[in-house]
């Protein structure tokens, strides 16, 4: 397929880029700014589009191709205007839609986060109905601009399979992307914003490029719109059980599976069975 990639310069993008060349598809790398070629991947083209700002360039961005990764938005609230994270990562996620939309593109994956159901950023105190965390129909709880944002487009994106009959949409709910190690460090150095409100996940890049592109060749295994947990299967908390942790930290929630090693708390059982997507790094 030729597969067109926004944000392909992020830490997920360069990685998707990667896997998509050494699985034979050709690419398109749709970034804010111009860039030089990348000569060293096979099979790629370079294309600008501010996706959240300018629907016009998106869709010449798009053109030609079978497929969207969806990547670009603003990854890291932190610091910057609610109204900005807000409608920046909104318009992003319709602009995407609409364009591959209008160029009949049925094959569209849309970079979502495990904060759609309110986590990290939260304004008001965490509540969690029960534990591993699955897809639907978990409660969501957005109080802030970044989860409201995702929990929005999660919306669109459930729409339009529906106006566009055919389409098919994964909205992946990616935790933080990063090396365990490196994710571990932060865990440590700010135990309760990064630890305790994020559950201690995490999820490596090169695991997070799979299911991207899993969601998008395995396409004809789902109808509609389908949300994936793309989570790591364990903790950064390696001698800790899960369970203790969900215990002292999230009293009320209700544990629905044995968490006595330091499993996730979030569930990727359906990724696994729809898109055949397994997390084996270890790093």
């Amino acid at each position: 397929m030729k597969i067109a990639i926004t944000g392909a310069r992020g830490t997920v993008g360069r990685e998707v880029v990667k896997q998509c060349a050494k699985e034979g598809h050709s690419t398109v790398q749709i970034n804010r700014t111009p860039q030089d070629h990348d000569h060293g991947t096979p099979n790629t083209e370079m294309r600008t589009a501010d996706v959240a700002a300018d629907y016009d360039a998106t869709l010449a961005a798009f053109a030609g191709c079978d497929a969207v990764i969806h990547l670009a938005a603003i990854p890291d609230p932190k610091g910057k205007p609610d109204s900005h994270v807000h409608n920046n990562n909104v318009c992003a996620a319709f602009n995407g839609l609409r364009a591959a939309a209008a160029h009949g593109i049925r094959r569209f994956c849309y970079a979502s986060s495990v904060n759609a159901i309110g986590l990290a950023y939260s304004n008001q105190p965490l509540r969690f109905a029960y534990f591993p965390i699955d897809e639907e129909p978990y409660p969501v709880r957005p109080t802030d601009a970044y989860a409201l944002a995702k929990t929005e487009a999660e919306a669109a994106a459930r729409a339009f399979p529906d106006w566009f009959p055919g389409m098919k949409v994964a909205c992946l709910r990616i935790h933080e992307v990063a090396a365990r190690r490196d994710v571990l460090q932060e865990h440590d150095e700010d135990w309760v914003d990064a630890g305790v409100k994020q559950l201690w996940g995490w999820v490596s890049p090169v695991a997070t490029a799979r299911a991207c592109l899993l969601s998008v060749t395995k396409a004809d295994q789902y109808e509609g719109c389908q949300i994936f947990n793309i989570v790591a299967p364990d903790t950064t908390q390696g001698g800790t059980p899960s369970a203790d942790l969900a215990k002292k930290y999230y009293p009320d929630a209700e544990i629905r599976a044995d968490m006595s090693t330091n499993r996730s708390f979030w569930s990727t059982d359906k990724a696994e069975k729809v898109l055949g997507w397994v997390h084996h790094e270890k790093e």
